[in-house]
């Protein structure tokens, strides 16, 4: 798995798949990946996943910060913190809905993208895996 260590200069894009690979190798579920820069002036992408528990869902927001600042782009803001069902984690050009089940579903914002915007993270999923495996031996 290729790693990019210095993100401070990077595009959208490969921000926005560090971030998913951070957020599928903490564990975090139905992960999905929007590109909006065609329809939106807010952002570029945006990142909603799930989290199996309000631990989970705090922890995978403090992840993908941490690792994200480690390597030169920490978020700009943190939304929700003091509760554990919604929390929004800004990088300006990527900004990443980390939910509880109940609240993803409940709030559905992933109706709300254009149609066509959600992208393949396959190749992603693909390449956390194969790092999982190659550090269980």
């Amino acid at each position: 798995m290729e790693i990019i260590k210095d993100l401070q200069s990077c595009d959208s894009g490969t921000l926005a798949r560090e971030a998913v690979k951070i957020l599928i190798e903490k564990k975090a579920i139905n992960v999905a990946l929007f590109d909006v820069r065609e329809k939106s002036s807010i952002t570029d992408y945006y990142i909603n996943v799930t989290g199996r528990s309000s631990t989970q869902v705090a922890s995978l927001a403090d992840e993908v910060d941490a690792k994200l600042s480690e390597r030169g782009r920490g978020a700009l803001r943190i939304e929700g913190k003091r509760g554990t069902n919604w929390i929004l984690v800004d990088f300006g050009d990527v900004i990443i809905n980390v939910f509880d089940r109940e609240s993803r579903e409940f709030y559905n914002l992933d109706r709300h993208f254009p149609e066509g915007s959600q992208l393949d993270i396959s190749d992603l999923v693909a390449e956390v895996d194969a790092k999982l495996d190659i550090n269980k031996n």
